[in-house]
Protein backbone atom coordinates (compact mmCIF):
# COMPACT_ATOMS: atom_id res chain seq x y z
CA UNK A 1 0.00 0.00 0.00
CA UNK A 2 1.34 3.28 -0.88
CA UNK A 3 2.19 5.65 2.24
CA UNK A 4 0.77 8.72 1.94
CA UNK A 5 2.62 11.60 1.58
CA UNK A 6 2.23 15.64 2.20
CA UNK A 7 3.67 18.19 0.40
CA UNK A 8 4.80 21.42 1.97
CA UNK A 9 4.66 24.71 -0.13
CA UNK A 10 8.28 26.69 -0.21
CA UNK A 11 8.02 29.54 2.39
CA UNK A 12 8.14 32.81 0.34
CA UNK A 13 11.17 34.29 -0.17
CA UNK A 14 10.82 37.14 2.32
CA UNK A 15 10.03 34.41 5.40
CA UNK A 16 13.25 32.48 4.29
CA UNK A 17 16.73 32.61 6.41
CA UNK A 18 17.66 34.09 3.21
CA UNK A 19 15.08 36.71 2.41
CA UNK A 20 14.97 38.30 6.34
CA UNK A 21 18.74 38.58 6.20
CA UNK A 22 18.94 40.42 2.62
CA UNK A 23 15.86 42.49 4.01
CA UNK A 24 17.63 43.34 7.02
CA UNK A 25 20.90 44.20 4.94
CA UNK A 26 18.72 46.28 2.40
CA UNK A 27 16.96 48.22 5.60
CA UNK A 28 20.40 48.79 7.18
CA UNK A 29 21.63 49.83 3.71
CA UNK A 30 19.18 52.49 4.14
CA UNK A 31 19.19 53.17 8.01
CA UNK A 32 23.29 53.90 7.94
CA UNK A 33 22.67 56.11 4.91
CA UNK A 34 20.42 58.25 6.91
CA UNK A 35 22.75 58.42 9.86
CA UNK A 36 25.59 59.73 7.51
CA UNK A 37 23.29 62.15 5.93
CA UNK A 38 21.80 63.53 9.38
CA UNK A 39 25.78 63.21 10.61
CA UNK A 40 26.48 65.94 7.83
CA UNK A 41 23.95 68.13 8.74
CA UNK A 42 24.83 67.92 12.01
CA UNK A 43 28.35 69.38 11.35
CA UNK A 44 26.83 72.56 9.91
CA UNK A 45 26.51 73.39 13.21
CA UNK A 46 30.12 74.64 12.88
CA UNK A 47 28.77 77.49 10.26
CA UNK A 48 26.84 79.28 12.83
CA UNK A 49 23.38 79.57 13.52
CA UNK A 50 22.15 81.55 11.06
CA UNK A 51 23.55 78.46 8.42
CA UNK A 52 21.91 75.69 11.00
CA UNK A 53 19.17 77.48 11.22
CA UNK A 54 18.66 78.30 7.42
CA UNK A 55 19.42 74.58 6.98
CA UNK A 56 16.22 73.07 9.50
CA UNK A 57 13.95 75.81 7.95
CA UNK A 58 14.78 73.80 4.55
CA UNK A 59 14.32 70.62 5.85
CA UNK A 60 11.09 71.61 7.55
CA UNK A 61 9.72 73.21 4.43
CA UNK A 62 10.02 69.99 2.02
CA UNK A 63 6.49 69.21 3.35
CA UNK A 64 5.11 66.14 1.61
CA UNK A 65 8.70 65.02 0.73
CA UNK A 66 9.77 64.95 4.61
CA UNK A 67 7.02 62.99 5.81
CA UNK A 68 7.57 60.23 2.95
CA UNK A 69 10.87 60.01 4.30
CA UNK A 70 9.80 59.30 7.61
CA UNK A 71 7.59 56.91 6.82
CA UNK A 72 10.29 55.33 4.53
CA UNK A 73 12.63 54.92 7.75
CA UNK A 74 10.21 54.25 10.35
CA UNK A 75 9.24 51.71 7.90
CA UNK A 76 13.34 50.83 7.60
CA UNK A 77 13.48 50.65 11.29
CA UNK A 78 10.32 48.16 11.78
CA UNK A 79 11.41 45.61 9.15
CA UNK A 80 14.94 45.95 10.61
CA UNK A 81 13.79 45.19 14.23
CA UNK A 82 11.41 42.31 12.93
CA UNK A 83 14.34 40.29 10.57
CA UNK A 84 16.87 40.86 13.55
CA UNK A 85 14.16 39.80 15.95
CA UNK A 86 13.49 36.66 13.59
CA UNK A 87 16.82 35.58 12.52
CA UNK A 88 17.85 35.53 16.60
CA UNK A 89 15.24 33.34 17.10
CA UNK A 90 15.42 31.04 14.65
CA UNK A 91 19.49 30.71 15.31
CA UNK A 92 18.73 30.01 18.77
CA UNK A 93 16.38 27.10 18.26
CA UNK A 94 18.33 26.11 15.29
CA UNK A 95 21.67 25.46 17.08
CA UNK A 96 23.04 23.65 20.16
CA UNK A 97 24.09 25.90 23.15
CA UNK A 98 27.67 24.77 22.89
CA UNK A 99 27.84 26.01 19.48
CA UNK A 100 26.29 28.79 19.83
CA UNK A 101 28.96 29.56 22.77
CA UNK A 102 31.78 28.92 20.95
CA UNK A 103 30.26 31.13 17.68
CA UNK A 104 30.05 33.65 20.42
CA UNK A 105 33.65 33.55 21.30
CA UNK A 106 35.38 33.25 18.07
CA UNK A 107 32.66 36.47 17.28
CA UNK A 108 33.90 40.01 17.36
CA UNK A 109 33.57 42.71 20.31
CA UNK A 110 30.90 44.42 17.98
CA UNK A 111 28.96 41.11 16.72
CA UNK A 112 28.93 39.87 20.93
CA UNK A 113 27.03 43.59 21.35
CA UNK A 114 24.64 43.42 18.47
CA UNK A 115 21.36 42.95 20.35
CA UNK A 116 22.25 45.32 23.21
CA UNK A 117 23.34 48.01 21.53
CA UNK A 118 20.64 47.39 18.71
CA UNK A 119 18.30 48.18 22.21
CA UNK A 120 20.32 51.18 22.95
CA UNK A 121 19.64 52.83 19.68
CA UNK A 122 15.96 52.16 19.53
CA UNK A 123 15.78 54.15 22.80
CA UNK A 124 18.12 56.64 21.83
CA UNK A 125 16.32 57.34 19.40
CA UNK A 126 13.13 57.19 21.04
CA UNK A 127 14.49 60.07 23.14
CA UNK A 128 16.12 61.69 20.67
CA UNK A 129 12.57 62.90 18.68
CA UNK A 130 11.13 63.76 22.21
CA UNK A 131 14.21 66.05 22.66
CA UNK A 132 14.61 67.53 19.19
CA UNK A 133 11.56 67.17 17.15
CA UNK A 134 8.59 67.09 19.15
CA UNK A 135 10.03 68.97 22.11
CA UNK A 136 8.46 66.69 25.03
CA UNK A 137 11.90 66.70 26.50
CA UNK A 138 13.55 69.67 27.77
CA UNK A 139 10.85 72.19 26.45
CA UNK A 140 12.24 75.26 27.95
CA UNK A 141 14.87 74.64 24.85
CA UNK A 142 12.32 74.10 22.04
CA UNK A 143 10.41 77.17 21.56
CA UNK A 144 12.99 79.89 20.73
CA UNK A 145 12.98 82.13 17.99
CA UNK A 146 16.25 83.74 15.85
CA UNK A 147 16.22 87.20 14.77
CA UNK A 148 14.71 85.97 11.46
CA UNK A 149 11.51 84.70 13.71
CA UNK A 150 13.00 80.90 12.85
CA UNK A 151 13.08 78.25 15.13
CA UNK A 152 16.17 78.28 16.81
CA UNK A 153 17.11 75.03 16.52
CA UNK A 154 20.57 75.91 17.15
CA UNK A 155 20.03 77.56 20.49
CA UNK A 156 18.17 74.41 21.42
CA UNK A 157 21.44 72.26 20.43
CA UNK A 158 23.82 74.24 22.05
CA UNK A 159 21.99 75.13 25.01
CA UNK A 160 20.84 71.18 25.78
CA UNK A 161 24.53 69.82 24.84
CA UNK A 162 25.86 72.52 27.68
CA UNK A 163 23.87 70.49 30.06
CA UNK A 164 26.47 67.57 31.29
CA UNK A 165 23.62 65.11 31.77
CA UNK A 166 22.56 65.53 28.59
CA UNK A 167 26.09 65.54 26.67
CA UNK A 168 26.71 62.15 28.07
CA UNK A 169 23.80 60.35 27.28
CA UNK A 170 24.22 61.22 23.68
CA UNK A 171 28.03 60.45 24.09
CA UNK A 172 27.04 56.94 25.32
CA UNK A 173 24.31 56.32 22.05
CA UNK A 174 26.80 57.56 19.91
CA UNK A 175 29.30 54.47 21.18
CA UNK A 176 26.28 52.30 21.23
CA UNK A 177 25.21 53.14 17.36
CA UNK A 178 28.91 53.08 16.19
CA UNK A 179 29.47 49.76 17.56
CA UNK A 180 26.26 48.61 15.59
CA UNK A 181 27.04 49.92 12.15
CA UNK A 182 30.99 48.81 12.65
CA UNK A 183 29.60 44.99 12.79
CA UNK A 184 26.22 45.29 10.62
CA UNK A 185 27.93 47.33 7.55
CA UNK A 186 30.43 44.98 7.31
CA UNK A 187 27.71 41.81 7.65
CA UNK A 188 25.18 43.72 5.08
CA UNK A 189 27.75 43.76 2.00
CA UNK A 190 28.75 39.89 2.90
CA UNK A 191 24.45 39.27 2.48
CA UNK A 192 24.17 41.21 -0.51
CA UNK A 193 26.64 39.55 -2.11
CA UNK A 194 29.35 42.44 -2.00
CA UNK A 195 32.38 41.16 -0.24
CA UNK A 196 34.13 38.73 -2.29
CA UNK A 197 36.92 38.37 -4.01
CA UNK A 198 39.57 41.51 -4.08
CA UNK A 199 36.81 43.58 -2.37
CA UNK A 200 36.76 41.36 0.51
CA UNK A 201 39.16 42.97 2.40
CA UNK A 202 38.26 46.57 2.31
CA UNK A 203 34.70 45.21 2.57
CA UNK A 204 35.39 43.85 5.98
CA UNK A 205 37.52 47.04 6.68
CA UNK A 206 34.56 49.19 5.74
CA UNK A 207 32.27 48.38 8.95
CA UNK A 208 34.92 49.80 11.77
CA UNK A 209 35.66 52.52 9.27
CA UNK A 210 32.22 53.85 8.96
CA UNK A 211 31.78 53.13 13.06
CA UNK A 212 34.68 55.76 14.04
CA UNK A 213 33.36 57.92 11.34
CA UNK A 214 30.03 58.47 12.85
CA UNK A 215 31.45 57.87 16.22
CA UNK A 216 33.64 61.39 16.02
CA UNK A 217 31.21 63.16 13.60
CA UNK A 218 28.45 62.39 15.91
CA UNK A 219 30.39 63.17 19.00
CA UNK A 220 32.37 66.59 17.96
CA UNK A 221 29.18 68.97 18.20
CA UNK A 222 27.80 67.53 21.71
CA UNK A 223 31.35 68.23 23.09
CA UNK A 224 32.19 71.45 21.31
CA UNK A 225 28.68 72.67 23.05
CA UNK A 226 29.71 71.25 26.39
CA UNK A 227 33.19 73.10 26.06
CA UNK A 228 32.11 76.09 25.09
CA UNK A 229 33.63 76.29 21.77
CA UNK A 230 29.65 76.68 20.22
CA UNK A 231 28.02 79.10 22.41
CA UNK A 232 24.07 80.24 21.88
Amino acid sequence: MPRATTSRSPSPPWRSTIGLKVMMAVSGVVLVGFAVGHMLGHLKMFEGRDAYNAYAEFLQGLGAIKWAVRLGLLAAVALHIYCGIALSLRNRRARPVRYEAQRLQRATPYGRAMLLTGVAFVAFLLYHLAHFTLGWVHPEYFDGRDALGRPDVYANFVLSFQEPAITVLYLVATVAVSMHVAHAASSMLRTLGLSSGRWRAACERLGPALGILLMVGFAIVPLACLLGWLEP
